[in-house]
């Protein structure tokens, strides 16, 4: 039975934007305005200028002021694209009203998101003990889950053709370094202790990763690549390999020439980045609308951050650093995700 347009209109999650410059109007509001199930009906900015702007776009009121904004609309969704210094108070008074959330990450990060302290890891643990007592949907722009290829060798893992992990190689542009400590822990599971080594500007990074399985691993970034990243799964029967760069991803037995590649256009030019965003919210969405688990959830925001700031712990001591899992249990990897 079709729908009249007063029942579309009901059925529609209705999102709110807060914080509407760079990801925010670039990236995350056309994301949710492209989608049929989704309106947005509000967007809050601190600057007037900004906030003005995207009201005009959406045709919806503009706020500067969030608890405005949340006692007099309607909302389903409240979209976060702020910088990690405003991200705790906002999220937390969303999560507090029982609102679905999709924020960027870091969760947290008082001296950058490039500069992760343990000491930030108990706010992101706050947001995430608030986020358990409601029954909604909490999710990070953690947008590599969205890419085609990355899709690809996470089948290839889970079917078992590699065998056993036996190694994890990454190596990343600074501007992806959040989301490669993302993708090597949900394909590889979870991280057992890491130790580090860094230049003095944090700029350039190199970690050697024990995960719980016995597999070892390194991560290395460096802040004069572009948006690159190349990431090598060397299991006991074969290897799999994500390159951005080459905008492809392949797999091979140990000794086989027969290589089975994937080439991913998306990923050699501009709109990849844009495509991972919309594919990403589409997910997070359906997710919603089917009260199933979305992948790139809080959980997978905290299990970033306690690698992160064990990595720059170990930069800092010299010393090897485990992992304190808060609440181990939970979150997902590949090994729990189906």
């Amino acid at each position: 039975m079709q729908l009249s347009e007063g029942e579309r209109e009901f059925s529609m999650l209705k999102v709110t934007i807060v914080g509407y410059r760079a990801q925010g109007s670039n990236h995350h509001a056309p994301s949710f305005a492209r989608l049929s199930d989704c309106r947005i009906v509000a967007v809050c900015d601190i600057v007037e200028e900004r906030a003005r702007a995207g009201a005009k776009r959406y045709g919806v009121p503009a706020y500067t002021n969030v608890d405005e904004m949340l006692d007099t609309e309607e909302i389903d969704i409240v979209d976060i694209p702020v910088g990690e210094g405003y991200r705790y108070e906002l999220v937390m008074k969303c999560l507090r009203r029982g609102l679905h959330v999709f924020t960027e990450k870091p969760l947290a990060g008082a001296e950058g998101q490039y500069r992760i302290q343990l000491s930030d890891v108990p706010v992101a643990q706050e947001m995430i003990d608030e986020w358990e007592q409601h029954d909604i949907h909490f999710g990070i722009c953690f947008c590599l889950h969205a890419s085609r290829n990355v899709q690809r060798v996470k089948q290839v893992i889970q079917s078992g053709q590699l065998g056993q992990l036996r190694q994890i190689q990454a190596r990343t542009a600074l501007g992806s370094w959040n989301h490669i400590i993302d993708m090597v822990r949900f394909l590889s599971g979870e991280v057992q202790e890491v130790f580090a080594y860094a230049d003095g500007e944090m700029g350039n990074k190199a970690a050697c990763l024990q995960f719980e399985s016995g597999a070892v691993g390194t991560l290395a970034v460096s802040q004069d690549l572009g948006l690159q990243f190349q990431i090598k799964w060397i299991g006991e029967l074969g290897e799999a390999t994500i390159d951005n760069i080459a905008g492809i991803a392949f797999w091979h037995l140990h000794g086989s020439h027969d290589v089975m590649y994937w080439s991913d256009a998306r990923q050699l030019d501009g709109g990849t980045y844009a495509a991972q965003f919309e594919d990403l919210i589409a997910e997070y969405v359906v997710s919603i609308k089917e009260g199933r688990p979305f992948v790139a959830d809080g959980w997978a925001g905290l299990r970033h951050m306690e690698i992160d700031a064990a990595i720059t712990e170990s930069i800092k001591t010299g010393k090897a650093v485990p992992i304190r899992r808060y609440m181990p249990d939970r979150g997902h990897t590949i090994l729990t995700w189906t």
